[in-house]
């Protein structure tokens, strides 16, 4: 958890302690409402989850009501980067983008874990 607190990126980021219930098949992952308020704008469609060493898992963000939540795919990076209950991810909002022709918008985050 300290690295993770000592991690403040220059960009727009929020951390997120993992529960129980962002963890298992078909679940979702909640962002911090007042971080989606002022970063999404409303975005929803898939968007890039990087590592620093720049691998990246599509994710499914839907934003609705104020409230932007990870659902498919996230399932998916939680396992393949052994997170667990109490893990803390700091996502970076990297930069967002209108992709031609398909017209989806597209955030890339990157993330931290103090395991």
């Amino acid at each position: 958890m300290n690295a993770a607190k000592a991690y403040a990126p220059d960009n727009p980021y929020c951390r997120v302690v993992l529960r129980p219930s962002y963890l298992y098949r078909g679940c979702i992952m909640y962002l911090p409402s007042g971080f989606a308020e002022k970063n999404l704008n409303g975005l929803s469609g898939f968007m890039k989850l990087q590592l620093p060493d720049g691998k990246q898992w599509p994710v499914r963000c839907l934003y609705r009501g104020g409230r932007a939540k990870f659902s498919q795919g996230w399932y998916e990076f939680t396992l393949e980067n052994n997170l667990g209950e109490g893990d803390v991810c700091v996502f970076e909002l990297l930069k967002i983008q209108d992709c031609r022709p398909e017209s989806y918008k597209y955030s890339e985050f990157s993330k931290m874990v103090d395991l």
